[in-house]
């Protein structure tokens, strides 16, 4: 797949890791275009995580369905809302076929999993999230966290309760407050246009990552290395700390096309 349109070229690398404590991996990714490619223009690149969440039934398979589903909701070619309306109406069909498939199996527990997808169409980038796995936008020397988490531990930060520096590790740290599948409807967090500048960076990545890795050392492996070792060491360094979690993470960076030698090109890179 080569270059992304627009007068601006999208490079990512990807990965994910069972860790060192789970028996499975529950985690899922995804990265994608349009099979039409005429959709493009239109509908940018998708980049989505999801984190099936540990303790429920089949966590694993929630988080692939979210994932499948959300690709094949977002580029179908009936899709004709604007952007960030598309985005979250595919997040709620995707919603709606997790909690499907949790009732099918009939199990004791519901299926869940968290969500954060990222679009890139032209210079601008969208998000929709639910859940706490995070996306952040690195640019220059500064790092940001562009989604809330939807956790109790969030939720008593913000009113004040704990503080935000024992938030990764309170006892209630997985407890999720919103999440696809665990019901028939669910609230989706939307953003965008955000205006993306040259070098710009963007992570998303599931709590794996981010309970185990500070903010900064995220800016600083995402700036100062390609993409693909970033992630290699990005989950190493987790794994290090102990890997409790499934570890995922994409790392996508912009910039226009003129700036770019031809070796740079491509849309995907591993």
């Amino acid at each position: 797949m080569r270059g992304a349109g627009r007068g601006a070229t999208v490079t990512f690398a990807n990965l994910t890791d069972i860790g060192r404590v789970r028996a499975r991996n529950e985690d899922s990714l995804g990265a994608f275009e349009p099979d039409d490619p005429a959709l493009l223009p239109s509908r940018g690149r998708l980049f989505v995580v999801a984190d099936g969440m540990g303790g429920l039934a089949r966590g694993d398979v929630a988080s692939r369905v979210a994932v499948e589903t959300l690709r094949g909701a977002y580029y179908a070619p009936e899709r004709l809302e604007p952007l960030p309306e598309s985005l979250r109406v595919s997040v709620e069909i995707a919603n709606a076929a997790v909690y499907r498939e949790s009732q099918l199996t009939g199990g004791d527990e519901p299926m869940g999993t968290t969500l954060t997808a990222l679009v890139i169409r032209g210079h601008d980038a969208f998000l929709a999230h639910v859940g706490d796995s995070r996306a952040f936008l690195v640019r220059g020397r500064r790092i940001r966290q562009l989604t809330e988490d939807h956790s109790l531990v969030a939720e008593l930060v913000r009113d004040g309760v704990i503080k935000a520096s024992e938030a990764e590790h309170h006892p209630s740290a997985h407890v999720v407050t919103r999440a696809l599948g665990l019901s028939e409807d669910v609230e989706v967090e939307v953003q965008g246009p955000l205006g993306l500048r040259r070098g710009d960076a963007l992570i998303l990545s599931t709590d794996g990552l981010t309970r185990q890795v500070t903010p900064r050392e995220i800016r600083k492996l995402a700036v100062n290395r390609p993409p693909r070792l970033a992630c290699e060491e990005l989950i190493s360094l987790a794994n290090e700390r102990g890997g409790p979690d499934n570890i995922t993470l994409q790392l996508i960076r912009f910039a226009p096309r003129t700036y770019l030698s031809a070796a740079l090109r491509s849309f995907r890179v591993w």
